[in-house]
C-alpha cells in the first residue's frame, strides 16, 4: 500500500475518512497522472487552523495547494504558490483545486511536468504540500490551512534487475533515467565497480528491423558520453533524451531502445550485466 504520511497521523491503511488520498493509491509513476484528493470532512476541528479551514470550506471558499517539494517555483513562474508582497495571503489562481460534487477537492498533475524535475528527484524528495484558503492568514493572523502533508513516491519494487530504467512508459523525446544498482549485482565479475568503470552500451532498433549502435561493445568505454555517473553508495545513473542521445534516422520509426551496463574495458560477457534494459517507445 502506498504510504501517505502527514502530521495528522495518517497511516498506511487509509480509511474513507482520511483527509488526503491519491489516485492511484500505490505504484505512483512520477511521469504519469496523479490526482490528490482533499476531504475536508476529515479535518480535526480541535486544531485551530484546521477548524478555520473547515469554516472557509463551509462558507463556499475555494481551496488551494501550496507545495514546496520536490521543487518550489520562483516568483514569476506560472505555478508559483502565491503572488504579491504577501503571497501566503494571496494564493495563485493556477493552484486552485477542483471542487467536486461530493464535497471533496482534487488537484491533478504529472509530477515531473508540474515540478519540472526528473523522476529521480521525485523519488528522492517525495511530494510535500498543504491545502489552504486563498487568504491563508499569517502575518499576525491565524493560519487557515491543513497540517503539512507528504506523499511518498517510491521507485518500483527492488525485485527488479539491478539495471533498470524509469519512467516505464517512454516517448521518443522524454527524459529517461538509466540506473544501475551495482551494490545489488549478483554477477561476481561485475561487482564492486569503481566510480569511473561503468558505461552503457546503447542501441536503437527501428520498426523495420534495422538498428544502429552508438559504439560497438569494445569501444563503449572510449566514449565519455556513454559513461554512467557514480551517484554514491554503489549506484550509477545516466539521464538521456533519445532524440539527443542517438543520431536517429528521421525516415524511420523507433521500435525500442536497448542499453547494457558494462565495464569500461569490455573484453567478454563477464564484463557486462546479464540482462539488458529494453525500452519500448510509445506514441511517437
Amino acid at each position: 500500500m502506498k504510504k501517505i504520511s502527514t502530521l495528522l497521523a495518517l497511516t498506511l491503511g487509509l480509511s474513507a475518512s482520511a483527509q488526503i488520498s491519491t489516485v492511484p493509491d500505490e505504484n505512483i509513476d512520477p511521469a504519469d497522472s496523479l490526482e490528490i484528493i482533499f476531504d475536508p470532512s476529515a479535518l480535526d476541528l480541535a486544531v485551530g487552523h484546521q477548524d478555520l479551514l473547515k469554516q472557509a470550506v463551509d462558507a463556499g471558499e475555494d481551496m488551494y495547494i501550496w507545495t514546496w517539494k520536490p521543487a518550489t517555483h520562483p516568483d514569476g513562474h506560472p505555478y508559483v504558490n502565491g503572488t504579491g508582497s504577501a503571497p501566503w495571503k494571496n494564493s495563485n489562481e493556477a493552484m486552485k483545486m477542483t471542487k467536486n460534487s461530493d464535497g471533496t477537492f482534487s488537484w491533478k498533475i504529472v509530477p515531473t511536468l508540474f515540478y519540472e524535475v526528473d523522476a529521480a528527484k521525485v523519488y528522492a524528495e517525495d511530494i510535500h504540500f498543504l491545502v489552504k484558503a486563498k487568504d491563508g492568514g499569517g502575518y499576525g493572523d491565524p493560519d487557515v490551512k491543513t497540517d503539512d502533508q507528504s506523499i511518498a513516491i517510491d521507485p518500483p519494487a527492488t525485485e527488479r534487475n539491478p539495471f533498470y530504467h524509469f519512467p516505464t512508459k517512454v516517448k521518443i523525446d522524454d527524459v529517461i533515467t538509466l540506473r544501475y544498482e551495482n551494490w545489488r549485482e549478483e554477477k561476481a565479475s561485475m561487482q564492486n565497480l569503481s566510480s569511473d568503470d561503468c558505461y552503457a552500451y546503447a542501441k536503437v532498433v527501428y520498426t523495420d528491423g534495422t538498428s544502429q549502435q552508438i559504439e560497438n561493445t569494445f569501444n563503449v568505454g572510449s566514449n565519455p558520453d556513454l559513461q554512467m555517473q557514480d551517484v554514491g553508495d554503489g549506484n550509477f545513473e545516466m539521464l538521456i533524451v533519445p532524440t539527443e542521445h542517438f543520431n536517429l534516422n528521421p525516415m524511420k520509426e523507433v521500435d525500442y531502445l536497448e542499453f547494457i551496463a558494462m565495464r569500461k574495458n569490455f573484453a567478454s560477457g563477464a564484463d557486462r550485466v546479464t540482462e539488458a534494459v529494453v525500452i519500448p517507445i510509445f506514441c511517437q
